[in-house]
C-alpha cells in the first residue's frame, strides 16, 4: 500500500525510519476548512474600517480604537503577508467569513469567543513565522484551537487572534516501529477510522465524537484502554513543537527530555505542538454495548456496578456508568446508562453478565471475519454516535443559528460586546465539566452521586437546563503500573480517575446558577468520597475536565516547581501567558 504525506500539512522529518504510510491528508484527502473560501481573505496592507460608521454607530469611537490599536494592526499585516506568500497554503481569515466561523467555533456556545481574526497555518515554517510575529508584538493575545471541545471559556478561544490547527491533519503510520504520527489538528473520529485499516489501535479518547487529539493528550488522556496501557501521555513517543522563539524542535525521552516531560500533561504552556507520535496496539474484534435503564432500576444497577468493580480484574474489560437527566421541550427524562467495553471477543466468563441480565437491550458484538478491518472502521463510526459522554445531539432542541454580521452596520466590537444567543458555537447550549478525582467507588459514593444528580435534574426546567450528567468510570488499582514520568502526576500504586459531571443549559443569564450548582454538587460528592476513603488531598486534579478556577497547584502538585523551571527556560517572556488555560507560572 502506498499513500503519501500531504503537501503543506506539516513536515516529514527524514530522520524517521521504516516504511511509512500517510492517511487522509492534503490536496488529495481532507482539505482545510477554509480552502476555497477566498472571499473572506484580505491581503490589503491597511486595516478594514468598512464597518466604522462614526455618524451613525453609537459604538463608533470604541470601534475605531479597536481597529487602530497599533499592535493588532501591525500583527495582522504581518500575518496577512505570511499567508499571501504561502500561496494559500496558510489562510488568513477575516471576521465574518465562513472560514473564520469554522476556525473560531467550539463545541459549545459558552466556550466560543469572537476573535478579531483567525489564521490557519498550513505548515511548520509558516507557524514559526507566526510565532515570531507574536514575539514581536507582545501585547497581542491569541489562542490555539485543535478540536474545540473545552468547556472553559478562553482556554482555546480568544478575543484576539485565533490560530486554528486544522491544516495539521497528517496521519502517518510507521510499519517498522508500529507508531502513529498524528497532526495536532486531527480529531479522534478520523484517527480511529484510519488506524483500523492496519488492524491497530491507540490509547485514545473514550468517545470520538469531535474530540481533538491535541487537547486530550496535552492534558493526560484517560482511555478505555488505560487499565492495559496507562494514560495517553504514557504512550507518547515523540512530539514536534514550535517554541515561543519560533524554533521548531522534536522532543522525546532521548532529546529535549525536559520539554518532553513538561508537554505530557503540561497543557499549552511551552509552545504549540504540531504533531504527536504515539504507540499503537493490535486491534481485533471488540465488544461494545450501551445499556439504558429506567431510573427506577437505579438500586439494582448500582449493585451490579459495585459487583463488577469488586469481582472483575480483567484489564480488557471496562465500564462507564452515568446518571443522565434531560429536559426536552419542558419535560424531564431520567435514565441510567452503562457503556460496556471489552478489548476482544467476550470470554466465557462474561464480566458484564449481571448488567446484561438487568437489560433487554440488544447485544452489539463484532465477530472476527474476512473483512474485519472494514467492520472495525464501521464500528468506530457507530461508536462516535452512540457513546458520547459529553453531549447527545438528539437532545438539542434546535440547530444553532448564525447571525449575519459581515458587511452590515453591526460592528465587530459591538458583536463582541453583545453576542447573539447562538453564533460561533457549534451547539446553541452552554456547558461546563467538573471533576472529583477518586481512587475507587463504594456503595455510599454511588448513592451520593444518585442524590446529587437528581438535585441537578430538579433544576433543569426552572433554569433552562438541557442535560445533567454524572459519570461513574471505575479503573483497576493497577491502572498506573506502566506509568511514565510526566508533568501530570500519576504513579504506580496511586490509582485515580475523574468522577465527571457535565451540565448543559441555555442562556448566559443562567451561567452563574449552573456553575454554582456544579461546585455545590461536586463539594458534596467530595465530602462523601473523603469519608469513604475514595479521595484525598494528594490526588491531583485532572485539567481536561476541571473548572477554570481550579488552582494550578492542585493539578501539578509536587511537580509544579520543576515545571516552573522548565517553563522559564522555554517561555521566558511569558508568550503563552497571552493564551488561556491552566497557566504554570514563571516563578513561585
Amino acid at each position: 500500500m502506498t499513500l503519501h504525506l500531504a503537501d503543506g500539512a506539516g513536515s516529514h522529518d527524514p530522520a524517521d525510519s521504516g516504511n511509512t504510510c500517510a492517511c487522509s491528508m492534503g490536496k488529495t484527502g481532507k482539505h482545510s476548512i477554509a480552502q476555497g473560501i477566498h472571499a473572506s481573505i484580505d491581503y490589503n496592507d491597511e486595516p478594514d474600517h468598512s464597518d466604522n460608521h462614526s455618524d451613525k454607530d453609537p459604538d463608533a469611537n470604541y470601534d475605531t480604537d479597536f481597529w487602530s490599536e497599533e499592535e493588532y494592526v501591525e500583527a495582522t499585516k504581518e500575518m496577512q503577508k505570511i499567508c499571501k506568500n504561502s500561496k494559500h497554503v496558510s489562510q488568513f481569515l477575516r471576521f465574518g467569513g465562513a472560514g473564520y466561523n469554522l476556525s473560531v467555533s467550539h463545541q459549545f456556545e459558552s466556550s466560543s469567543e469572537v476573535a478579531r481574526c483567525a489564521v490557519q497555518p498550513g505548515n511548520i515554517d509558516d507557524l514559526k513565522k507566526i510565532m515570531k510575529v507574536f514575539m514581536t508584538y507582545d501585547k497581542v493575545k491569541f489562542a490555539v484551537k485543535g478540536g474545540g471541545h473545552s468547556t472553559n471559556p478562553g482556554f482555546s478561544s480568544t478575543t484576539g487572534i485565533q490560530i486554528s490547527m486544522a491544516n495539521f491533519n497528517e496521519l502517518e503510520y510507521n510499519s517498522k516501529t508500529q507508531n502513529l504520527r498524528i497532526g495536532a489538528g486531527c480529531l479522534f473520529d478520523e484517527v480511529y477510522k484510519e488506524i483500523a485499516q492496519y488492524k491497530r489501535n491507540i490509547v485514545g479518547g473514550a468517545t470520538a465524537a469531535g474530540v481533538g487529539v491535541a487537547g486530550w493528550l496535552l492534558g493526560g488522556g484517560y482511555s478505555l484502554l488505560t487499565n492495559q496501557h496507562g494514560l495517553g501521555i504514557d504512550n507518547l513517543v515523540e512530539v514536534q513543537v514550535v517554541l515561543c522563539n519560533g524554533e521548531s524542535v522534536r522532543a522525546s525521552a532521548e532529546r529535549n527530555s525536559d520539554l518532553f516531560f513538561a508537554i505530557r500533561g503540561g497543557g499549552n504552556n511551552f509552545g504549540i505542538v504540531t504533531s504527536f507520535t504515539v504507540k499503537t496496539y493490535p486491534l481485533g474484534p471488540i465488544y461494545r454495548n450501551m445499556l439504558t435503564f429506567p431510573i427506577d432500576k437505579a438500586t439494582k444497577v448500582k449493585e451490579a456496578i459495585i459487583n463488577f468493580i469488586d469481582k472483575c480484574k480483567d484489564k480488557k474489560a471496562a465500564i462507564v456508568g452515568a446518571y443522565r437527566h434531560f429536559c426536552i421541550r419542558g419535560e424531564r427524562e431520567d435514565k441510567i446508562t452503562v457503556d460496556l467495553f471489552y478489548d476482544g471477543p467476550l470470554p466465557s466468563d462474561n464480566p458484564f453478565e449481571e448488567l446484561l441480565e438487568l437489560s433487554d437491550d440488544k447485544w452489539i458484538h463484532h465477530e472476527d471475519h474476512d473483512e474485519a478491518d472494514k467492520k472495525l472502521a464501521e464500528n468506530f463510526a457507530f461508536m462516535d454516535q452512540l457513546f458520547s459522554h459529553i453531549h447527545d445531539p438528539s437532545r438539542i432542541s434546535a440547530p444553532p443559528s448564525h447571525r449575519q454580521v459581515d458587511g452590515s452596520q453591526l460592528s465587530l466590537q459591538t458583536y463582541a460586546k453583545n453576542p447573539p444567543k447562538s453564533g460561533v458555537g457549534e451547539e446553541n447550549v452552554r456547558a461546563r465539566w467538573g471533576t472529583v478525582m477518586v481512587s475507587h467507588f463504594t456503595p455510599k459514593l454511588l448513592d451520593e452521586i444518585d442524590v446529587q444528580s437528581k438535585l441537578a435534574a430538579s433544576k433543569l426546567k426552572e433554569y433552562e437546563g438541557k442535560t445533567a450528567v454524572i459519570d461513574i468510570w471505575p479503573f483497576l488499582p493497577s491502572m498506573f503500573d506502566t506509568s511514565t514520568s510526566t508533568a501530570w502526576p500519576h504513579e504506580k500504586g496511586r490509582p485515580n480517575g475523574p468522577l465527571l459531571a457535565c451540565f448543559q443549559w441555555e442562556g448566559e443569564n443562567n451561567d452563574s446558577f449552573w456553575i454554582g450548582m456544579m461546585k455545590q454538587i461536586l463539594q458534596s460528592i467530595q465530602k462523601v468520597a473523603e469519608a469513604e476513603g475514595c479521595t484525598n488531598d494528594k490526588l491531583p486534579k485532572y485539567c481536561n475536565t476541571s473548572l477554570s478556577d481550579t488552582p494550578v497547584q492542585d493539578i501539578y502538585k509536587e511537580h509544579l516547581p520543576k515545571l516552573i523551571a522548565i517553563r522559564a527556560k522555554y517561555d521566558p517572556n511569558n508568550m503563552m501567558g497571552r493564551t488561556g488555560g491552566f497557566r504554570i507560572p514563571l516563578a513561585l
